[in-house]
C-alpha cells in the first residue's frame, strides 16, 4: 500500500524500462559497428548501465543480441512485405534490393548474420531467416511471371547480389565511393531484367 501512495514502484518500474530500453539502443549500435562478437563491456558503457543490469534484464548478452537481430529481420520482412503489396512487381523488387543492400552495408552484424558468418543461430533467428528468405523467393517468382525479370534467376541471386557491395574498398587503385554500391546495384539490376540476353553458367 505505501508503495501505492508514494509512487516507489511506479518510479521503479519506469528507471527498469529505461534501462532495458537504452541496453537495447545500445547493443544495436554496438551489433551495427562491431558485428555479432561485441563485447558486452561495449554494449553497457553505451547503456551507461553495470553489466549485472544487462543479465537481470537479458539473461545474457547472447538473448540480448538475439533480440537485436529478431528485430532487424522483423524490419527487413517487412519491407519485402511491402514490396510484395506494391503494384509494379519490378518496383518493388528493385526498392527491397537497394534497401537490403544498404541495411546490410550500414549493420556489420546483419551483414555477418545473412552471409553466414555466424555460427550456431539460435532456432528462432534461423526460422525468421527462412521466413524472409520465402519472402524474397516470393518477390523473384512474382516479377517472373510478370515478365520483367529473367526466368533464369532465383531468391538465392538475388540475395547474392544484395552482398556484392560489401567487403573492400579499393581495387586497382580505385576506391569505392559512398555512392558506389548504389551503382553497383543499378547495374546488376539491368542484369537482372527480362528479356535475358545471355544464358546464366550453372550455380
Amino acid at each position: 500500500m505505501a508503495e501505492t501512495v508514494t509512487g516507489e514502484a511506479p518510479k521503479e518500474r519506469a528507471d527498469s524500462r529505461r534501462k532495458r530500453l537504452r541496453l537495447i539502443e545500445a547493443a544495436r549500435s554496438a551489433v551495427a559497428e562491431h558485428g555479432l562478437k561485441a563485447s558486452t563491456a561495449d554494449i553497457t558503457e553505451r547503456a551507461e548501465v553495470g553489466v549485472g543490469t544487462l543479465y537481470r534484464r537479458f539473461g545474457s548478452k547472447e538473448a540480448l543480441v538475439t533480440d537485436v537481430l529478431l528485430d532487424g529481420l522483423a524490419e527487413i520482412q517487412a519491407w519485402a512485405e511491402a514490396a510484395l503489396e506494391d503494384p509494379d512487381p519490378w518496383a518493388g523488387l528493385s526498392s527491397f534490393l537497394f534497401a537490403y543492400t544498404e541495411a546490410q552495408l550500414a549493420n556489420l552484424g546483419l551483414a555477418e548474420l545473412t552471409s553466414g558468418d555466424s555460427h550456431e543461430l539460435p532456432p528462432e533467428v534461423a526460422e525468421r531467416s527462412t521466413v524472409l528468405a520465402g519472402a524474397i523467393d516470393r518477390l523473384v517468382r512474382r516479377a517472373q511471371e510478370h515478365g520483367v525479370l529473367r526466368a533464369d534467376v532465383t531468391w538465392r541471386d538475388v540475395v547474392l547480389i544484395s552482398i556484392a557491395p560489401i567487403g573492400g574498398v579499393e581495387c586497382l587503385g580505385a576506391t569505392r565511393g559512398e555512392g558506389q554500391w548504389r551503382r553497383t546495384i543499378a547495374i546488376a539490376l539491368d542484369g537482372l531484367r527480362a528479356p535475358a540476353a545471355s544464358t546464366l553458367p550453372d550455380e
